[in-house]
């Protein structure tokens, strides 16, 4: 009764939901362009990720599910959080809020849960007696958490999928994207062709069952009103119950939208196209050069260019970034800007900069404008009650 019930739950269960707005899609609040999973699935802390810890975790759910005790709980409790600090290091998962997932897990294994969630386990193996008033008043309350146990017995089983999901999703990203570069695709009908050779690759057939379905989702959606400067627009809510169906559906509607990956003609990684369909460098910076590939493109020279020269300061990114800092470190020293204020700016043109330094479209086009002073303190000021 408690697998039947559990596999139910995993069927079932809403994991997350995403917004889709156009070209970009909104996950925990954050936005990202449709398509960015696959680059963050190729770093190589997602491609080569040790899923053991899943397993265990796994393993500890099925020990449970046989031998439901508080010690087992509390075990069990412990793996999760080892696991959610793995996750917390692989860049696939910085797409969601683990700490706010985390927090709300928490709440399932207060003592008083604990105690609930043992009293649930017995009663579905040996029922429960409800010959008095007060007897069947706890019935009441301990069905009222029956989700809430499935729930909880599911979450070993839901990230050790997801696990084996991500490193299968990284394996096939890899595969599409070899061939994208090989043949130089960059129309969206050049990547459709890419993509069909993938499918009717008798290799790819076998490995990934291509000739099966293999991409097959299962999701809802529902259409949101949402404002935007002024004006209200119809996105789609899509609501996932598995990791898998999310990525293949972002992979895919990323080259709907021609965002796909590219390797860099200088330091050979990939990195992540959406409108710039004709560069051939990334924009990160190249560890022997001390300067992002896209710049040492640009002037050649750098490369003759003896080491000790070779400055991490030479990047245009990092140049702007040293100056806002510089000037927010000046503003809160003379008093014109409080601690809080001061370092919501300073995290914002962190990130401003480290965005730069994987999207080149966004470091070409809108870089500069973020990081004027005037931008960096009206979006510090957001949030903060005055």
């Amino acid at each position: 009764m408690i697998e039947e019930g559990i596999n139910l739950m995993m069927k079932n269960i809403n994991l997350f939901d995403v917004v889709y707005k156009k070209d970009r899609f909104v996950l925990d609040g954050k936005e990202f362009p449709i398509g960015y999973s696959s680059y963050l699935a190729l770093k190589s802390e997602c491609n080569s990720m040790d899923i053991t810890p899943f397993k265990e975790l796994n393993d500890y759910s099925e020990t449970l599910i046989r031998d439901f005790t508080i010690k087992n709980l509390d075990l069990y409790h412990q793996k999760i959080l080892s696991v959610f600090n793995q996750m917390k290091s692989l860049p696939i998962f910085s797409l969601f809020d683990l700490e706010k997932r985390m927090n709300k897990l928490q709440t399932h294994f207060s003592p008083e849960r604990k105690q609930c969630y043992l009293e649930i386990y017995q009663m579905l193996h040996v029922g429960y007696d409800l010959d008095s008033m007060e007897k069947a008043n706890r019935a009441d309350e301990l069905m009222r958490l029956y989700d809430d146990f499935f729930t909880l017995l599911s979450v070993g089983k839901i990230l050790y999928s997801s696990a084996q999901e991500l490193i299968n999703y990284a394996a096939v990203v890899f595969q599409i994207t070899h061939r994208i570069v090989k043949r130089g695709a960059r129309t969206k009908s050049q990547l459709a062709d890419a993509f069909g050779d993938f499918l009717a690759d008798p290799i790819m057939q076998f490995i990934f069952h291509t000739d099966r379905q293999p991409f097959r989702t299962n999701a809802s959606v529902i259409p949101v009103i949402e404002n935007v400067d002024g004006e209200n627009h119809i996105f789609r809510k899509v609501f996932y119950n598995s990791l898998r169906d999310f990525l293949y559906t972002d992979l895919f509607e990323g080259y709907i939208h021609g965002h796909y990956l590219w390797q860099c003609d200088i330091c050979d990684n990939y990195f992540f196209m959406t409108t710039a369909h004709n560069q051939l460098y990334c924009s990160t910076v190249n560890p022997k050069y001390g300067v992002p590939c896209s710049y040492v493109a640009k002037h050649p020279e750098i490369i003759n260019r003896k080491m000790p020269k070779q400055q991490k300061s030479e990047s245009p990114y990092y140049i702007t970034w040293k100056k806002r800092a510089d000037s927010i470190r000046k503003k809160k020293s003379l008093g014109k800007y409080d601690e809080t204020v001061s370092a919501k700016a300073k995290k914002y043109i962190d990130d401003c900069f480290e965005r730069a330094r994987i999207d080149f479209d966004y470091a070409e086009r809108q870089y500069e404008s973020d990081m004027e002073i005037e931008n960096i303190y009206r979006e510090a000021m957001k949030n903060i009650d005055v």
